[in-house]
């Protein structure tokens, strides 16, 4: 299931969006917040897969929330919303490791759909604002193509488990894992599983 986080500080598009989300079983809304301080705070406490942030926050707006959630939480993937789609706007939410853009007027179901896409390690931005080729590889955070549970993997492999001690860990099959590291190996560039782990150690995902 995926657990989303919607930060956004008009209530009724927070109640919109609950509804929204409640008529989806594979998805929950784990957390709301109003502005991007409240936002911060809830994902310390709820870790959820997907926010999704509204630019336009007083406070602590999107942007800018977008940038400490980077920071601090760099496997967590994110949606930004919003009633202005200006490509400075666009590109400055990709240049911050946005992982997907859509504007307020967009259908209640391709909400639904990015938020899919991005938990699964896509990407997705409404029509026209989708980045030039090869500006979300160059612009973004070094692990945003990565799904949480990639992250898990990618961290629990640089640490030096087996991948039956991973499967162990993550309560999932070993061919889980072994699938995983091979998602890891094609949207990383990687042959080898040693180039993972200097790619952990080298972006701190754990220590040298």
């Amino acid at each position: 299931m995926i657990s989303v986080l919607i930060a956004d500080d008009h209530g009724i598009v927070r109640e919109g969006m609950e509804r929204l989300l409640e008529a989806h079983p594979d998805i929950r809304l784990c957390a709301q917040a109003a502005d991007g301080e409240e936002a911060l705070r809830a994902i310390e406490q709820h870790r959820p897969d997907v926010v999704v942030l509204d630019v336009g926050m007083p406070r602590l707006g999107g942007l800018e929330t977008l940038r400490l959630l980077r920071e601090r939480y760099p496997g967590t993937r994110t949606l930004l919303i919003s009633v202005r789609g200006d490509r400075s706007l666009v590109d400055s939410a990709i240049r911050l490791g946005a992982d997907g853009y859509l504007l307020k007027d967009s259908r209640a179901e391709e909400i639904v759909e990015a938020i899919r896409e991005i938990a699964g390690g896509g990407n997705h931005f409404s029509v026209g604002l989708a980045p030039a080729p090869g500006q979300v590889d160059a612009d973004a955070g070094p692990f945003h193509r990565l799904s949480t549970r990639e992250l898990e993997v990618l961290r629990l492999i640089a640490e030096g488990l087996s991948a039956k001690a991973i499967a162990a860990q993550l309560s999932v099959s070993p061919k889980t894992v072994e699938a995983h590291r091979t998602s890891l190996m094609r949207k990383l560039g990687m042959r080898k599983a040693t180039e993972l782990v200097r790619y952990a150690v080298r972006y701190g995902l754990l220590e040298a």
